[in-house]
């Protein structure tokens, strides 16, 4: 009765030692085939440009084809695009906060415009124009001038 418990745990444990070749084999075949399905697609012929084109229906219809890549553009596409420049954004000249920019809050906005015009003012007196040309002082400037001073 001892042996048949002992060949028993033996027939366990080869069982195992399979059942973990078999999940590393299947796992190599699945990275294999999306290597396989992103060659396929780098392979596809160029789409000629067109105003009217629409990627979400392509990703709809070629899905079949590339669903590992169709489930990558899903999430890649569902990103929202900004369509405010960051510099039309914070600009002095328009309105800061209106229904279409609406998401910060006003001690922020309060915040960014008083950094702006702070760092603004600081840039213009400390800068010089010559020529057209304006030039300001950096820390590395400072710098030397402290060591010029230093070697003397």
């Amino acid at each position: 009765m001892s042996s048949d418990v002992h060949s028993n745990v033996n027939v366990d444990d080869s069982l195992d030692e399979f059942e973990q070749f078999v999940v590393s084999k299947t796992s190599g075949a699945t990275n294999l085939s999306a290597t396989s399905e992103l060659d396929m697609y780098l392979e596809e012929n160029l789409l000629p440009r067109a105003r009217d084109f629409d990627i979400l229906n392509w990703w709809k219809t070629n899905g079949v084809k590339f669903p590992t890549l169709q489930k990558m553009a899903r999430d890649i596409l569902a990103i929202p695009v900004s369509t405010v420049a960051s510099e039309s954004a914070f600009s002095s000249s328009g309105k800061l906060i209106n229904p279409h920019r609406n998401r910060l809050h006003h001690t922020t906005v309060e915040a960014l415009m008083c950094s702006r015009r702070w760092l603004w003012n600081e840039a213009n007196d400390t800068c010089s124009t010559s020529d057209g040309i304006q030039t300001c002082p950096s820390i590395l400037d400072e710098e030397d001038d402290q060591d010029d001073r230093d070697s003397k």
